[in-house]
């Protein structure tokens, strides 16, 4: 059920963010961000990396590199839960560490994904679908061209 709600057209507008940003805001200040280690901010840098996008050099290892910053874990948010005991052992509290995430590695494909569908005009259904649809490809497609 939750993948299904996960992969609706609207569910892939909201992940394209980074891509969002890296077409709408300058080169000089998604640097700043990035230096300051803002996952969000390191892959819109990587977008515009990858695809020589905002008066931006094309530079693959650069992208690279700041996809790898962006996608790394930002520590772990320590859950409780409770393990119910058996053949009369009492039950037992155990600590479970689930890492955190600016910018999931799922997400940054997906932002990668979109990004070669304008950088090549690829209009397949694949490609409108990593855009978030036709209505989603059409409104980045028009900031791209910019």
């Amino acid at each position: 059920m939750l993948t299904a709600c996960a992969s609706t057209p609207e569910a892939r507008r909201a992940s394209l963010g980074p891509l969002r940003t890296a077409l709408t805001t300058s080169p000089e200040l998604l640097r700043e961000r990035a230096d300051r280690n803002d996952g969000a901010a390191q892959l819109s840098l990587a977008l515009l990396y990858e695809y020589g996008q905002g008066g931006v050099e094309r530079d693959p290892m650069e992208s690279f590199r700041l996809r790898s910053a962006a996608t790394r874990t930002r520590g772990s948010t320590p859950i409780t839960t409770y393990i119910a005991g058996l053949n009369g052992k009492p039950g037992r509290v155990s600590m479970i560490f689930v890492p955190r995430y600016d910018i999931t590695p799922s997400q940054a494909l997906v932002n990668l994904a979109c990004g070669k569908a304008l950088a090549t005009g690829d209009r397949s259904p694949v490609a409108l679908e990593a855009c978030g649809g036709e209505v989603g490809y059409d409104q980045l497609a028009a900031v791209w061209r910019r």
